[in-house]
């Protein structure tokens, strides 16, 4: 091979050369990459936000149309999370990021807080209290909608001591703030007639019952989610279930008690028939008691002088 022609090669052994060390470079790179990915939360696939402050400058002052996308992507991510059972680890952060963004966002206050108690997951404390700072920062944006208190005051009243235990001593603090959150409810425009009611009676077992009832009400209108819908209905089914249970038991309890009193020696049926007895005209205990007159001296007699 003469001079230039091996001149001419050498120029493509390196190229080919250099090719091949960058080949094995970027391997090697993606191997590592495909590694540390491995070690990641698989949401981190679906759901990285960055910080509002930096949505904000690069929404170009259409912080609303952020938001819009931000909450979107936090419905998908939701979504998915539910259909694989996985954790809502990044849940929180979109959607305080979406209220950064959008602080007049009225819907996502609401819906945010059922999104993340009910994942498909058993509920836990600091998911109920993510969901309560949700809402209060709702309720100072919007103080007429007496749906947010309404449903803090649930999470605080019924949920929060039911996963804590008795003995926890922040329960105490839990239903004094749940009270003062059902009252002020019930105090605004647009509030349900039952809801005054039961918040005077929210402190006996039966009241708590009817308001986890119409709580899950309140959340089963709220979404769309269709699986989390359906967890929703169980509960309302087994609480309907277990109230109607008490009040079979109650029934029984109040009409044992009236039988007693009216005509425990007849049939059932003749006591719910004639109802309850009738006071007596003439109390004839009394009057054969009273001492008797069997003479009438001639004192008392008209017209005889002694």
């Amino acid at each position: 091979m003469s001079k230039p022609a091996r001149a001419a090669i050498v120029p493509v052994f390196a190229a080919f050369a250099a090719f091949a060390v960058v080949s094995a470079g970027t391997g090697r790179a993606l191997h590592r990459a495909l590694a540390l990915r491995a070690a990641w939360p698989p949401e981190l696939d679906t759901l990285v936000v960055p910080r509002a402050a930096l949505l904000r400058l690069l929404s170009l002052g259409h912080s609303e149309m952020a938001s819009d996308l931000v909450a979107a992507r936090a419905n998908v991510y939701f979504g998915t999370q539910i259909a694989s059972r996985g954790e809502h680890r990044m849940l929180a952060a979109a959607l305080t990021t979406a209220v950064d963004l959008d602080p007049h966002f009225h819907r996502l206050y609401g819906r945010g807080a059922a999104m993340l108690v009910y994942t498909g997951q058993a509920f836990t404390v600091d998911a109920l209290e993510r969901a309560n700072t949700l809402l209060e920062r709702g309720e100072r944006v919007f103080p007429g909608d007496w749906e947010l208190p309404f449903q803090r005051g649930f999470n605080l009243m019924f949920e929060l001591p039911k996963l804590a235990g008795e003995d926890d001593p922040r329960v105490a603090e839990w239903r004094q703030r749940g009270v003062e959150a059902l009252r002020e409810a019930a105090t605004l425009d647009g509030a349900p007639a039952w809801l005054p009611n039961l918040a005077a009676r929210m402190l006996t077992k039966e009241g708590g019952q009817e308001l986890a009832i119409h709580h899950l009400e309140q959340a089963y209108a709220v979404t769309s989610n269709e699986e989390m819908r359906t967890e929703i209905a169980r509960q309302l089914t087994a609480l309907r279930g277990a109230r109607a249970a008490s009040e079979l038991r109650a029934g029984a309890a109040e009409l044992a008690r009236a039988i007693a009193e009216r005509y425990p020696y007849a049939p059932e049926a003749f006591s719910v028939a004639a109802g309850p007895r009738a006071g007596r005209a003439v109390d004839l205990d009394a009057l054969l008691r009273r001492p008797s007159r069997t003479s009438v001296t001639s004192d008392e007699q008209p017209g005889v002088t002694p």
